[in-house]
């Protein structure tokens, strides 16, 4: 046989195998609807409960039950008839009702997959495919053809119940088997580590024979707004619930309540968490408690009650099918949010791909040439050559001259296009002009002495304007490159004397300074290399300085004065003397002192001068009230000189309160001083008074003051001495 045929043949028979393997395995197809499961094992009344509900959604606002099946009508119907004790019958052409004997539906011995329609507050129509089938099906030990079936259906419903028998609760290892029962059930859906995609509803059937269970309105156990925020682990979950008004007001209810938690508590453990929908429920499929009227091999044989009431039947199904409806509108939402996410990442990919290529590709080839050179001139670009500088002009008029770049990059093309002209458009005597400029406004500066660098004798430094900062960086821009080029030479010499210019401000009077600028310039103007007239006259204009010698001399005497009187003030604590005569001898000698020579000395004047001033302006000062003899209290207003006290702050100050003045020289103050055996009037009627006065009253306040009327003193302090704040000459 040809290699062909034979591959055409194995091609053939795999395709075939392939096809067989998938029918064997495929899966059942359930008819269209939302598919409950409804996990219950046996006596758990799943039959009874699907019937009552039935019977309940014809009359029921909030859910109604239409059935247009035919299998699922007469299930309904037979199962109806035995509860309610219904036999039908006539001749000749007429069928009547008569009463008959009530059982309970046999128990269900094969899946029975029933169909109707649930129409939710009497606007929504849901059509619902359920499973009834007998218990032994879902068994953590069931392995018939029934049982994968039935888990089948359940793993692929969109809602599950969980019906639990309570009258088991006296049986451990009953209640355990059928838990994990529904964990493995569980564990088909998702994984037990992940959330799960639909809603699980625990339903306690026959809640009547719970002690403290009286019907509808103990049907919901969790409170529908707390269903999300009791998604938490199990111990959490049971406090939470018993706590809640719906249990904690019936202490028996709550008994039973917590009984059938903490029975289920592996299954709780499961569920609590990973769902947000899940709800608890208590019903009832007859309301009242069923007779019993024998027994059976394993079981007990009842019959229904006289009166079936049932109670809670309609809330697991009318909660579980919102839930469904909810979650598919949010299923629906994720899907938009999917698709909406996957055109972001396309549309972020496809938009991200010309900046990559911009930035990567066309501005990386432009940088790395400009790079390159100026690296190698030690990023010196005043010494790059022509043919340096025409390679990195045509790189970068090449890169803004790009279809992308001057689309999508226009802001790049302009710095790109001004780089180009910069390179293309460079010269020296350019350069040399520029900076002849700025040595010829160094040379403005240094001849108007209003313009110097001001001197901040606090920090011994000098502070710098705008016109200074563009002085120096030009030099300093200046010089890089060749040192024996005349741009180095020239920023070179510039900087020196700048050098030179701030230590002759920040000190006039050194001597050797002065020499030391004579003799530089008189050499740089007979051996400077390239020395031009710009410089010449920055020289002569620096001599200028050298010239004002004598007059620095002259002024000696003045600045013996000066050291005589800082002595003297820095000595004293006289407020009269500080801040009034210390002040006329300040004035007196400033006007001897040189500005461009005695900075410090005129800078401390001002200073001092300044801080004096602030002490004519109206401040606040803080002092304490040390003591007050006998518990009396004070009452303290400041006033202009000669002025009366208005008393209108009502306020009482007592022994170690702080005290908040504002005060200017010249003020007066005025101190009532109350007695406790007297009734306070504020200062206007006070046991004695006494007023400071005089231009430093505030001085004669801090310390004892006499009460002599009455034999008293008190004690204030300032909380900064007074006599510390005053100014001192620095």
């Amino acid at each position: 046989m040809k290699l062909g045929k034979l591959f055409k043949f194995i091609k053939k028979g795999a395709k075939k195998a392939s096809k067989s393997a998938g029918d064997s395995g495929a899966a059942t197809q359930w008819p269209k609807g939302t598919k409950i499961g409804i996990f219950g094992h046996k006596n758990t009344g799943k039959t009874v409960y699907l019937t009552v509900l039935h019977h309940e959604g014809k009359v029921a606002k909030n859910i109604q039950i239409s059935v247009t099946h035919n299998y699922t009508s007469a299930e309904f119907l037979e199962n109806f008839r035995s509860l309610w004790g219904i036999a039908p019958a006539g001749g000749a052409g007429t069928m009547v009702d008569q009463r008959g004997e009530r059982t309970f539906p046999d128990p269900t011995m094969r899946e029975r997959i029933l169909q109707f329609n649930a129409i939710l507050d009497q606007k929504k129509k849901i059509p619902v495919v359920t499973c009834d089938y007998g218990g032994e099906a879902v068994s953590i030990s069931g392995d018939s053809d029934q049982s994968e079936k039935v888990k089948e259906f359940m793993a692929a419903s969109d809602g599950i119940l969980f019906f639990f028998d309570p009258k088991i609760m006296g049986a451990e290892m009953e209640i355990q088997a059928r838990t994990s029962a529904f964990v493995n059930m569980l564990e088909r859906i998702t994984p037990l580590k992940l959330r799960f995609p639909i809603p699980v509803g625990l339903v306690i059937t026959k809640a009547d024979t719970l002690p403290g269970y009286e019907g509808e309105d103990q049907a919901i156990l969790i409170d529908p707004e707390d269903e999300q925020v009791l998604s938490e682990n199990f111990d959490l979950f049971l406090e939470k619930v018993l706590d809640s008004n719906r249990v904690a007001s019936d202490s028996e209810w709550a008994a039973s309540v917590r009984n059938i938690l903490v029975k289920l508590r592996e299954f709780l453990r499961v569920v609590v968490g990973r769902t947000l929908d899940f709800q608890i429920f208590f019903t009832s499929n007859t309301g009242n408690k069923p007779e019993k009227i024998g027994a059976d091999v394993g079981r007990s044989i009842y019959k229904p009650p006289e009166k079936i009431r049932p109670s809670g039947v309609k809330e697991p199904f009318y909660w579980i099918l919102n839930s469904i409806s909810r979650n598919k509108q949010l299923n629906v939402m994720r899907k938009i949010m999917k698709y909406v996410a996957m055109i972001s990442i396309i549309w972020i990919v496809l938009y991200s791909i010309p900046f990559l290529y911009h930035f990567n590709v066309l501005l990386s080839k432009p940088s790395r040439v400009e790079n390159s050179i100026l690296e190698s001139v030690d990023n010196h670009y005043l010494s790059t050559s022509d043919d340096q500088r025409g390679n990195i002009y045509r790189a970068y008029d090449r890169y803004s001259r790009k279809w992308l770049v001057k689309e999508m990059f226009p802001g790049y093309k302009v710095v790109a296009s001004n780089l180009a002209g910069l390179y293309y458009n460079f010269n020296v005597d350019k350069a040399i002009k520029n900076m002849d400029g700025i040595i010829g406004k160094f040379t403005y500066i240094v001849k108007q002495c209003e313009l110097w660098p001001k001197y901040n004798p606090g920090k011994d430094s000098l502070i710098y304007d705008k016109n200074h900062t563009e002085i120096l960086t030009g030099l300093e821009k200046m010089h890089i490159g060749d040192k024996e080029s005349v741009l180095f030479l020239r920023s070179d010499r510039g900087l020196n004397y700048w050098e030179l210019f701030t230590r002759f401000v920040k000190d006039g009077n050194d001597s050797t300074l002065i020499d030391e600028i004579a003799k530089q310039v008189d050499y740089d103007r007979n051996n400077a290399k390239n020395y031009s007239g710009t410089e010449e006259k920055l020289g002569e204009a620096l001599l200028g300085l050298v010239a004002e010698k004598e007059e620095r001399v002259q002024s000696v005497a003045g600045l013996g004065e000066y050291d005589k009187i800082r002595e003297q003030i820095n000595n004293s604590s006289d407020p009269a003397y500080i801040l009034g005569q210390a002040v006329k001898e300040l004035q007196r000698i400033k006007g001897k002192l040189i500005s461009g020579t005695h900075i410090k000395q005129i800078s401390a004047i001002d200073s001092y001068l300044n801080e004096v001033e602030s002490w004519r302006s109206r401040r606040q000062y803080i002092c304490v009230l040390e003591t007050v003899p006998e518990i009396g209290h004070l009452h303290i207003e400041v006033t202009r000189s000669g002025r009366s006290p208005s008393w209108s702050k009502e306020t009482q100050l007592l022994e170690g309160e702080e005290v908040k003045l504002k005060w200017k020289i010249g003020d007066d103050i005025h101190i009532a001083f109350d007695e406790l055996k007297y009734p306070c009037t504020w200062g206007k009627k006070s046991s004695d008074k006494r007023i400071l006065q005089g231009k430093y009253a505030l001085f004669a306040l801090e310390g004892e003051i006499a009460f002599k009327n009455i034999g008293k003193t008190v004690t204030i302090r300032f909380k900064r001495r007074l006599k510390d704040r005053l100014p001192k000459l620095r």
